[in-house]
């Protein structure tokens, strides 16, 4: 049986999905759970299913930190890297994405460090200043619970934390002179060249500081090191981004029971919004819903839209489980008249899902898939085919790709393990919002699993 790292008395109070909920929003919050079926289930199976905080995982196992570890250190191994630093802010996404910033660290460490530095050999270090704040006065959170990385027993990391907010090159510094590393090759992780983010996040006087305490030591950078890792996913982070898909279609479920012609958008974006957070305790990596244009046209924002009848709405709907996010996607028609492209283009794009499922396959080119869905599109009178067809499931910091963009390259390849929202999206005619669905989907040995668990259908709500 897998067990997380043991703790303190204090840390045993708390989770790491609590701690990202108090870091959000400053509280301790606790949610009773809520059954939210989905409605291509029976009533008897959704009871069973029965979604809430306490069905959820508490903690990344000891096993899942140290295989994630082994892999690094491989990796800086072939690099020939005799340590990695890497900071906070691996990913600066878009601003209707969640902008935690810290993908790497919480990859690395399960708290929201500032940085994280991993020698060849011994023991890793995490530096902290936010997580210090609960600490100060030794008194526990009631509701809060942090099962993460501080065990003062566990051998294979430590914990630091700053004097003062912000203030990381000093520990930096001291953790590397102990390191013996003045002469070392050192990877330094989002430097430059992220995705969606091509100048990095490296803050200057941190890397300048750091830089002169150690001139003959070399940096380069490491930047695609992890982003390599994180894509291929364990067996244990596979079951979190399944329970995440779950969380997800509990949304669009809460969307299926409110969204009609004559609703406003805020409240059925707030009923989809706190459906997933009652079913996994955690805020959603992504909530924006539209019927102005496709599913992120509102940029993940509450808005006083009135839904008007013969609209369809779309969306990107992405519970979060242990901060791993899983996207879905379904389109629906309100109402009447309906467009007259509606039924094709939705039958088009459902077909399509399916057509590019039996697609996948380990070794096969994550380009060549992407350029046979602009085929498709083509082929149904799309002059340009562009957008994200392939979003990847976990910290939202991962590969992005669609016809004509590939982040990642043109040499990245589907490996079993990896996971990632198929979405194809197709126009329908005369309207501003596309046919969109998806589902977030396994590569395994064999091909591709679907995690979700709807019927993808056409679907009116309020006929």
């Amino acid at each position: 049986m897998k067990k997380p790292f043991s703790s303190s008395k204090f840390f045993e109070r708390l989770s790491r999905r609590d701690l990202l909920l108090g870091a959000s929003s400053g509280v301790a919050v606790t949610l009773a759970g809520a059954t939210l079926p989905a409605w291509s289930e029976t009533p008897q199976a959704a009871a069973k299913r029965s979604l809430s905080p306490g069905s959820m995982p508490k903690a990344w196992s000891s096993e899942e930190f140290r295989r994630r570890w082994q892999n690094v250190r491989q990796a800086m191994k072939e690099n020939r890297f005799d340590c990695l630093i890497v900071p906070q802010h691996s990913s600066q996404t878009m601003i209707h994405d969640r902008q935690d910033g810290d993908a790497d660290v919480q990859y690395l460490a399960g708290i929201p460090a500032g940085w994280v530095i991993i020698p060849a050999e011994g023991k890793i270090t995490a530096i902290s200043s936010r997580v210090g704040s609960l600490l100060a006065d030794k008194r526990p959170i009631p509701g809060l619970v942090l099962t993460t990385l501080f065990a003062e027993n566990a051998p294979d990391i430590e914990v630091r934390f700053t004097e003062e907010e912000g203030l990381w090159s000093p520990s930096i510094i001291d953790s590397l002179k102990e390191k013996k590393l003045d002469r070392a090759r050192i990877g330094v992780g989002s430097i430059a060249n992220i995705f969606r983010n091509t100048e990095g996040s490296v803050t200057y006087t941190t890397y300048d500081r750091i830089q002169k305490a150690f001139p003959q030591a070399q940096f380069e950078s490491a930047a695609d090191i992890l982003w390599r890792i994180k894509l291929v996913h364990s067996a244990e982070e596979i079951a979190v981004l399944e329970k995440a898909t779950e969380v997800s279609e509990a949304g669009v479920q809460a969307m299926m029971d409110t969204a009609r012609p004559g609703s406003v958008h805020r409240d059925v974006w707030l009923k989809m919004y706190g459906a997933m957070v009652q079913a996994s305790g955690e805020r959603p990596w992504r909530l924006s819903i539209s019927a102005r244009g496709s599913g992120n046209a509102s940029f993940g924002f509450p808005l006083d839209d009135v839904f008007a009848g013969g609209q369809i709405l779309g969306q990107e709907c992405s519970g979060s489980v242990l901060g791993y996010g899983s996207q879905v996607n379904h389109s629906v028609l309100l109402g009447s008249p309906a467009p007259t492209d509606w039924a094709p283009a939705g039958q088009y794009c459902l077909d399509l899902f399916h057509e590019l499922m039996d697609r996948v396959a380990p070794g096969k080119s994550v380009k060549e898939f992407c350029d046979f869905c602009g085929d498709k599109l083509k082929a149904r009178g799309v002059a340009k085919p562009g957008g994200v067809l392939i979003h990847s499931g976990g910290l939202s910091d991962l590969p992005r790709c669609g016809p004509g963009r590939m982040e990642g390259g043109d040499d990245l390849v589907f490996q079993a393990g990896m996971v990632f929202d198929l979405k194809p999206s197709v126009p329908v005619k005369q309207t501003p919002t596309p046919a969109e669905f998806g589902d977030s989907i396994v590569v395994t040995e064999k091909g591709a699993r679907r995690l979700g668990k709807r019927k993808m259908e056409l679907i009116t709500l309020g006929a």
